[in-house]
C-alpha cells in the first residue's frame, strides 16, 4: 500500500514536470503546478500516516501536508496575478475578455 502511494506521488510529480517542459505559456504552466503542489504531497502524507499511524511523525506529516494544501492554491493565484500585472500592467480584465458577473 505504501509503495503504491509513493509510486503514485512520483508519477504525479514526473507527469507535471514533463508537462512543464512541453507547455510554453507561463499561465498554462501554472495549471500543471497545481497537482504537483497538492496531489503529490497528499499521497506522500497518506503513505507516511499509513506507515506511522498517528504518531508524532504522522501528525507532523499531516500538518505539513495541510500547510501545503492551504498555501499551494493561494501561491498559484498570486503568481498568476503577478504574471498578468507584468504582462498587461494591471490585473483587471481587458475590454475584449469575457467576465461572468454572477
Amino acid at each position: 500500500m505504501i509503495a503504491v502511494l509513493l509510486l503514485g506521488a512520483v508519477a504525479v510529480e514526473l507527469a507535471c514536470a514533463l508537462a512543464l517542459l512541453v507547455v510554453k505559456d507561463s499561465f498554462d504552466r501554472l495549471h500543471f503546478l497545481g497537482p504537483a503542489a497538492t496531489l503529490g504531497p497528499v499521497l506522500v502524507v497518506t503513505a507516511l500516516v499509513v506507515e506511522n499511524a498517528l504518531s508524532t511523525n504522522g501528525v507532523k506529516a499531516i500538518l505539513a501536508g495541510g500547510l501545503l494544501l492551504l498555501t499551494g492554491p493561494i501561491l498559484t493565484h498570486a503568481t498568476a496575478r503577478a504574471a498578468r500585472v507584468r504582462q498587461f500592467g494591471h490585473w483587471e480584465p481587458l475590454p475584449f475578455e469575457e467576465v461572468d458577473q454572477d
